[in-house]
């Protein structure tokens, strides 16, 4: 499987911490006419890991390239910045959110070898089943794709094609438009 954006779109793949945000990026988009933002591609932690990836972020919408962002996803004002940016570049942005349950994901941060803290844990689910409730439509997004851990295992490429009509801006799979500003699953 493959999702299908603009070749000058700005795709955010978000998650808890856990979920499968890297793995998807490193194996299905191709780095070298993609810019790409993950943290996990810094080998510095702390606090001004997170002020040097949201700077990285403001450099990578500002240029040509297509943009793919590692992002949590649970902050709506970091959320909402990032759809800003994009539509001041006049470029669409994508919202990727990978749904995985609080057990699958501890177990993908087992797997990496990096934990996050129960009680952070807890904070970024409770943020991550508001975002899934309220679904981020009116935040500027032209679409939203919803994937679980095994539909983001079988999705094998991002896709940047040009633009065939003016106006599309929505991202594809399967061939069919998924609807703008809305949560958008895929059949199995």
């Amino acid at each position: 499987m493959e999702l299908s954006f603009p070749s000058d779109a700005v795709v955010v793949v978000a998650g808890v911490p856990g979920a499968g945000k890297t793995t998807l990026i490193r194996r299905a988009v191709d780095r070298h006419g993609v810019g790409v933002v993950d943290t996990d591609d810094r080998g510095r932690r702390g606090p001004l890991l997170y002020l040097g990836h949201y700077a990285r972020i403001v450099v990578a919408i500002a240029g040509r390239r297509p943009v793919v962002i590692h992002s949590r996803g649970t902050h709506p004002a970091a959320r909402r910045a990032i759809a800003a940016l994009a539509a001041l570049r006049g470029r669409s942005a994508h919202l990727v959110l990978l749904d995985a349950a609080r057990d699958e994901a501890e177990a993908g941060q087992r797997k990496r070898g990096r934990t996050v803290p129960p009680d952070e844990m807890d904070r970024q689910v409770a943020r991550w089943r508001r975002l899934m409730a309220r679904r981020p439509g009116r935040e500027g997004w032209a679409g939203i794709v919803t994937l679980d851990r095994a539909q983001a295992a079988r999705t094998e490429a991002f896709q940047f094609r040009a633009r065939r009509e003016p106006r599309a801006a929505a991202a594809t799979m399967y061939g069919a438009r998924t609807v703008p500003g809305r949560r958008q699953g895929l059949a199995p």
